[in-house]
């Protein structure tokens, strides 16, 4: 892979998750023309700051630098719903009201971050 395929993949994770650039450097401690220059393959950032990306921007490693995202492990998904639904119903409403708050808050952040053109 190519700094130029790195940077072009970064961008295209970076407009899918609806982030500003700016958003995107102030996060992950770099400055707007740092990652200028990583979208258009004239820099590359380090293993910290490649970790800081993938943490943002929610996705995998993988598919930042293979452009394949992290298949759902579908049975660890299940075993979890599963071990939900054994719980005492307190504490699976517990459980719910932090995945609720979880998902709108990552449904806020989207809708906070217009995507640029």
């Amino acid at each position: 892979m190519t700094r130029a395929e790195f940077g072009e993949r970064l961008n295209k994770i970076r407009k899918k998750t609806g982030i500003k650039t700016e958003l995107l450097a102030e996060k992950t401690d770099v400055s707007v023309g740092f990652l200028n220059g990583v979208f258009s393959g004239k820099a590359y950032p380090s293993v910290e700051t490649f970790v800081k990306l993938v943490n943002v921007l929610g996705c995998s490693a993988n598919e930042l630098l293979r452009g394949e995202p992290w298949p759902v492990d579908e049975t660890a998904l299940d075993s979890r719903l599963l071990s939900i639904r054994e719980l005492p119903p307190d504490r699976a409403r517990h459980v719910c009201n932090v995945l609720d708050t979880i998902l709108t808050d990552l449904e806020q952040a989207k809708e906070c971050a217009p995507s640029e053109k």
